[in-house]
């Protein structure tokens, strides 16, 4: 089988928030001219893949270099990483990329130690999928009854509330916890595997695999991903260097889906260079994401912008998985900042 990386990567723990340091970050000047924000680290959500493909053309194109930053550094998440939600609430990152259920997560536990706002989101749609073979496959939710289905334990919280806005419950279903491994479906030991459209679902096609796929998004949960994650005193005191920052970030994801195979190679030979990762794969990761990142929303709007619906359905998919959040968790006024400031950057591939 192809190399992935493993699915567990969304609701790491985030108990140690009060054990990081805080650490300085750069201010910009506000009239947007000669601004200068110095280095910025980036923590990421997961380790280094083409799911980054835009950050990554926006370093290696100079795109962050003229938003005014001398570097920006994408430091890989992972397994054994402290959550990026976590890193930016304490101070160790000004901005981050997380998930909302991962921010959400961060917040429940946390509570005023963790003032922090999504202010965009790359992805449209999540990319969780329940993966089934072709010849026992399961097109709805309700034929997932009596199936057991491979879960990683990290990802148990989403994967129950899924089964409950289709009207099943953990009862209908054999939940079997697994490491991040596909092996146990792939030998045919359970019937169904909880993975990433992404990422599991590419390396099983491309190894020939006749399988099939259930969104999440188009059955029952519908939530965004990818989200850019800053905190409540960021956002007044370090606001022109956010925007800077998401400036650069939208061209750079303009590259990205204009060039797949550019992602694939900046991500196999630079960025990820010591994963020995599958170029195939990313190029396909890179391919296949755009019909998450891109739809008639983001033609009109741009890149990571989020309707009304799109928020109310993220808000609606962290309360389901058990997470208390406050109503006003999205802040939007910078993305529509930037695309007042840069009318050019709505249109895209």
């Amino acid at each position: 089988m192809r190399k992935t990386t493993t699915p567990q990567r969304l609701f790491a723990s985030a108990g140690a928030l009060g054990l990081l340091a805080l650490t300085a970050c750069g201010n910009g000047d506000a009239d947007g001219e000669d601004q200068d924000f110095g280095a910025l680290d980036v923590p990421l959500s997961w380790l280094h893949t083409a799911e980054f493909g835009g950050l990554y053309m926006a370093a290696d194109n100079g795109h962050f270099e003229e938003a005014g930053f001398d570097s920006v550094n994408l430091t890989p998440g992972g397994p054994s990483a402290t959550p990026s939600a976590i890193q930016v609430a304490t101070g160790q990152g000004t901005i981050g990329m997380s998930n909302p259920l991962a921010i959400g997560s961060t917040i429940a536990e946390e509570g005023d130690d963790a003032p922090l706002k999504i202010v965009g989101s790359v992805f449209q749609q999540n990319a969780y999928t329940i993966i089934t073979k072709s010849d026992n496959a399961a097109t709805s939710p309700e034929e997932l009854e009596g199936m057991s289905i491979g879960v990683p334990p990290a990802n148990e919280p989403v994967f129950y509330a899924f089964l409950e806005s289709n009207g099943l419950t953990e009862d209908d279903v054999e939940v079997v916890s697994i490491q991040g491994d596909a092996q146990p479906f792939l030998a045919d030991e359970i019937d169904a595997y909880l993975g990433y459209a992404t990422n599991e679902l590419i390396s099983m096609e491309l190894d020939g695999e006749e399988v099939e796929s259930l969104m999440f998004d188009e059955n029952g949960l519908p939530f965004a991903g990818g989200s850019v994650v800053v905190t409540e005193e960021a956002i007044e005191e370090d606001r022109e260097l956010i925007k800077a920052f998401l400036e650069a970030s939208i061209r750079g994801w303009h590259d990205a889906l204009e060039d797949h195979e550019a992602v694939a190679e900046t991500t196999v030979e630079d960025h990820a260079a010591d994963q020995n990762l599958d170029f195939e794969h990313q190029q396909v990761t890179s391919e296949e994401q755009a019909e998450l990142i891109t739809d008639e929303w983001t033609q009109e709007h741009g890149l990571f912008t989020m309707s009304d619906e799109l928020v109310d359905d993220t808000l609606a998919a962290i309360d389901a998985v058990g997470y208390d959040v406050p109503d006003d968790l999205f802040d939007l006024t910078l993305l529509e900042e930037v695309y007042e400031e840069n009318p050019d950057l709505v249109e895209h591939p």
